[in-house]
């Protein structure tokens, strides 16, 4: 059941209709059967993946709380549990295409691929991982096992996150907060801004994206070249900005706060500051439960921890899909966070130097290397991206392929994520202005006109649906 279908707009007009009618002590209940459901009519089989997790969570994390001596180890198998669920329906194909002697065993796990891959397993492992962790460090109490499968199936974020935390949202799943109409405003906001960038924005990019990097289309021009690179980049961005949206305020309209996932990005100045701004509740899980680790155990060590940070994000190229062409994606990212850090030492060593480079050279070195990243991220091959590296960088081919409609719309949608902060301040403003609570003049006309006009785009442009990027993920 995709965000952007009338089926799951109605799904969810039902939900949170009869979420706010009923007795409160019964909310908790009925947003888990409402989960189970959304989960079931994509998944029927492969719901229990999820509950079993959450049970493992619940024995597990009783374990751990009761014989705290032996916290690691019952951790330790948990995430390794979790990892080889992982494996076995995401990657077990990857694993095994090039290894002839052990064809027996690819046999046996490909079994599972013809019931496909668990939806959100990607994101409800990442989840469960540091549920574990976190009851290790007592930084959340032991949780009842209700409350660990909402947690596990809660239908905003199951799909494509944002990476929940259990001790961020366990205490909201009590739903005893009461009905405020600032909880339907500011949820119906986010979702229709969600399914305007989904459909007006990310769908309509899609177009020459899927066209220029098929595996039948030859290898465009220079110019073509980083327009499908910068086409890609803002498609990708707006199709998962969106389902977050969405997702948000989803959550927003039962009275839950879920974290942001997107600030920006493309106006991040160092590619660290990118992964404060893209998908922020992965680069939170990155940062807490691998980088600080990391960073602990090498502290002194600089060429070890640079490696591990590379190999790292090699890791987190991989959990996006199961082929080469993601990892060398994270490869790219964890050499640039790497090349930042060795000048950010090197500029602290020599003050005042001609090493502290301005600001905006970082921006532009930051955005090249997140474009070109973004091409094997895309591309069906290596092979593929070789060659549209090879028209940016080094052999310049002239020519264009597009008709002017692609190029404008592309330049459009470039223009929109420059003046991006301003728009959200100057409606950030105007939302103060009309007050936060309560109904006046701005809720009452302003609102239902400018949600009229973000559903009539949604509706024009729904000709080129599509599946969300990182629901497959």
């Amino acid at each position: 059941m995709r965000f952007d279908s009338s089926l799951y707009l109605i799904f969810l007009a039902v939900a949170v209709t009869v979420f706010w009618l009923i007795p409160a002590r019964l909310r908790c209940i009925f947003v888990l059967v409402a989960s189970a459901a959304f989960y079931a009519a994509s998944s029927l089989f492969l719901i229990s993946v999820p509950i079993a997790v959450a049970g493992l969570l619940y024995l597990f994390s009783r374990k751990i709380v009761a014989v705290p001596d032996n916290g690691k180890f019952w951790v330790r198998m948990g995430i390794g549990i979790l990892v080889a669920q992982l494996l076995m329906f995401k990657y077990s194909g990857f694993l095994l295409q090039n290894v002839e002697q052990v064809v027996t065993a690819a046999r046996h796990l490909n079994r599972c691929e013809k019931f496909g891959v668990p939806l959100g397993i990607s994101f409800f492992t990442f989840e469960a991982i540091s549920y574990l962790v976190d009851v290790r460090q007592k930084r959340i109490g032991r949780v009842s096992f209700i409350d660990l499968c909402i947690f596990m199936l809660f239908w905003p974020s199951v799909v494509a996150g944002p990476i929940l935390r259990a001790r961020e949202i366990v205490p909201q799943l009590r739903f005893r907060t009461n009905f405020e109409a600032h909880f339907i405003f500011g949820g119906l906001d986010r979702i229709i801004w969600g399914l305007v960038q989904k459909n007006v924005l990310a769908n309509t990019l899609g177009v020459w994206v899927d066209r220029g990097f098929s595996a039948r289309a030859m290898t465009p021009s220079t110019f073509d070249s980083w327009l499908l690179a910068v086409a890609f980049a803002l498609q990708i961005y707006f199709d998962f900005a969106a389902y977050s949206s969405i997702a948000i305020g989803a959550a927003r309209l039962l009275g839950i706060t879920i974290p942001e996932n997107f600030r920006q990005p493309y106006h991040a100045a160092t590619p660290a500051e990118f992964w404060s701004r893209w998908h922020m509740s992965l680069s939170r899980w990155i940062r807490d439960y691998l980088f600080f680790p990391i960073s602990a155990r090498y502290k002194s060590a600089a060429l070890p921890l640079y490696l591990s940070l590379i190999g790292v994000m090699g890791l987190v190229g991989l959990w996006h899909g199961a082929g080469w062409t993601f990892v060398v994606w994270g490869l790219i990212h964890g050499i640039l966070l790497v090349l930042y850090r060795v000048y950010g030492t090197v500029a602290q060593s020599q003050a005042g130097s001609f090493t502290k480079a301005p600001r905006e050279v970082w921006r532009v070195l930051t955005l090249v290397g997140v474009l070109a990243a973004w091409v094997p991220f895309r591309a069906s091959t290596l092979a593929k991206a070789f060659s549209f590296w090879s028209r940016m960088f080094m052999h310049f081919v002239a020519g264009t392929s597009y008709g002017m409609t692609a190029y404008v719309f592309t330049a459009a949608a470039v223009l929109f994520c420059i003046i991006e902060p301003w728009l959200a301040g100057k409606f950030s403003a105007a939302d103060m202005k009309l007050g936060t609570h309560g109904l006046n003049w701005g809720r009452i006309v302003l609102r239902p006109v400018a949600y009229c006009l973000g559903l009539l785009l949604f509706m024009i442009f729904d000709q080129q649906s599509a599946q969300f990027i990182y629901s497959k993920f």
